[in-house]
């Protein structure tokens, strides 16, 4: 079990918050960061736009259990910086939390690497993809990890990606694991657009909550 699991569950016993809970908020925060501080990676992302509705506050928190959930998210900002490209770190620690909550399982990540590098080998691989139930996108992620192993900054820069879930929390993990990696590797999608809909009532009349894209998408005055 990692630290950052171990420090989370130790919080959720001490504070009476449901671990879960605490793993949100900890994107909630990093969510907020890449949606209003979007100039910090302009060169990257020239165009990004958010929901303003989706940029929540966390609550329920005194100040000493504030502090601490800002010692957890330096901890998860710890991981993501020292992982692999694309290595997802975060899909298998959100499923040992959820314990099958409300008929929820996320995708293990060996199980997304494996799915992944299959689809490669037969060349079922487009620039436009779309994962519609992307969950804490742990295929998105495999795929862009093989992506950026085989094709480096340039093939990636290349791609497409539509991602969508109707549990926010979980699209909203998807958004920030694929924006933290670019921007953190300096290596940015062709665009990146992210639903939160209900695909089988509201099939292709949902606005995206969230969309960048990069130098390569954008001509002036358009969003190609």
């Amino acid at each position: 079990m990692s630290d950052l699991l171990k420090e989370v569950r130790s919080f959720a016993d001490h504070s009476g918050l449901p671990a879960t809970r605490i793993f949100d908020d900890l994107f909630v925060l990093l969510y907020n960061y890449i949606c209003t501080g979007s100039q910090e990676y302009k060169q990257l992302y020239p165009s990004v736009t958010h929901a303003p509705e989706t940029v929540q506050s966390v609550e329920g928190y005194n100040d000493a259990d504030l502090d601490q959930l800002m010692r957890l998210l330096l901890m998860l900002r710890e991981e993501l910086e020292q992982a692999a490209p694309f290595e997802d770190v975060v899909t298998d620690k959100y499923g040992a939390l959820l314990h099958g909550d409300i008929g929820q399982f996320m995708t293990p990540t060996v199980l997304a690497s494996s799915v992944s590098d299959f689809l490669s080998a037969t060349g079922a691989k487009d620039n436009k993809r779309a994962e519609p139930t992307c969950g804490t996108g742990a295929l998105v992620m495999g795929d862009l990890r093989q992506c950026y192993a085989a094709g480096g900054k340039d093939g990636l820069s290349r791609v497409e990606y539509s991602i969508n879930d109707l549990d926010l929390r979980l699209v909203r993990i998807a958004t920030v694991q694929v924006m933290y990696h670019s921007i953190r590797h300096e290596a940015p999608l062709k665009r990146l657009v992210a639903y939160n809909a209900d695909l089988i009532r509201d099939y292709d009349s949902s606005a995206p909550f969230f969309a960048a894209t990069s130098w390569r998408g954008v001509l002036p005055g358009k969003i190609m």
